[in-house]
């Protein structure tokens, strides 16, 4: 990222001109000068936002797809996680391989992008309950002949978008850059001074807004509620104060603003699916072992959510 921190993006080459990214990224922003090649780009999100100045705006739960006429050479996640999925298509091999792969179901992949990506290179959709469904299934992999089952996936996923007759548009617009940039001054409270008590109202208060209007505003930029986004906080700074110090699980308690430490232990163990105890012999002994590989990187990234918080807010 521009500010020095990391997300993690996992690629797999599917097929020739095929691959497929797992992308976890913090909030901030990403800028680089590659060349975009002539390919089809999807993405869907499954958590998170991430926006360009022109072009792709896309929210939790939406699929973009564009074309290269569309340069993501920058882009912005305003959310404190962004979790999704990224497939590439090449114009020349790439079409050719899912041409063959798929040549039972009649695929014209030049008639489909066109469709796609639409007149502007790009168009945003709303998938319906069996596509949102088989995306979701992405993150289900284990280690069984992963690439093998990411490949079936991919495949059926085109074809069962190449048999939608009309992919729903998004109907939702996103906020205006200066409501964003008022939000993050609110979010910059919510995500400092853990210990002490900051409420919905003085998060709406920093950000110039009333409480209704700054809930309902941040949570559709954000994709997560204000103190949904709080207690992310909350938990991250004790998973480091546990990782990092000797402190009682009492003191990390109330370290990050929490007075009953049966209360803070069944908020972390929601969060990190180990008991504060439990995390911190795991974590200093290496055996944090997580159930499903794809998992373990939204998991991993969920501990560095406000680690930008410390920076300040935004003028």
């Amino acid at each position: 990222m521009d500010d020095g921190t990391a997300g993690v993006i996992d690629a797999f080459e599917l097929f020739d001109g095929v691959s497929l990214a797992f992308n976890s990224i913090p909030q901030g922003t990403a800028t680089w000068d590659d060349v975009e090649p002539l390919e089809l780009q999807i993405d869907w999100c499954l958590h998170g936002r991430f926006q360009l100045d022109d072009g792709i705006r896309l929210g939790e739960g939406e699929l973009a797809v564009h074309d290269e006429r569309v340069r993501k050479r920058s882009m912005e996640f305003p959310a404190p996680l962004y979790t999704g999925l990224t497939i590439r298509i090449s114009r020349s091999e790439g079409a050719k391989t899912l041409s063959r792969s798929l040549s039972a179901t009649s695929l014209d992949f030049d008639v489909l992008a066109q469709q796609l990506a639409g007149s502007s290179g790009c168009k945003v959709y709303a998938p319906d309950p069996s596509m949102k469904a088989l995306l979701e299934s992405f993150w289900d992999i284990d280690e069984r002949e992963p690439l093998m089952r990411l490949r079936l996936k991919t495949l059926e996923l085109i074809a069962l978008v190449n048999a939608t007759p009309r992919l729903a548009p998004r109907t939702e617009d996103y906020q205006r850059r200066s409501t964003i940039d008022s939000l993050e001054r609110g979010m910059w409270l919510l995500g400092s001074n853990l210990e002490h008590d900051v409420t919905v109202a003085d998060a709406a208060k920093a950000s110039c807004m009333g409480i209704s209007a700054f809930k309902e505003k941040f949570t559709k930029t954000f994709g997560v509620t204000p103190m949904a986004f709080r207690r992310q906080c909350r938990m991250e700074r004790a998973a480091q104060l546990l990782e990092t110090t000797e402190k009682s699980i009492s003191t990390v308690a109330l370290s990050v603003g929490y007075r009953n430490p049966s209360k803070f232990s069944a908020a972390f163990a929601a969060t990190f699916k180990y008991s504060p105890s439990g995390y911190r012999t795991a974590n200093r002994s290496g055996n944090m072992h997580l159930t499903n590989s794809f998992q373990s990187r939204e998991l991993n990234m969920k501990r560095k959510l406000c680690r930008t918080c410390a920076s300040g807010p935004k003028h």
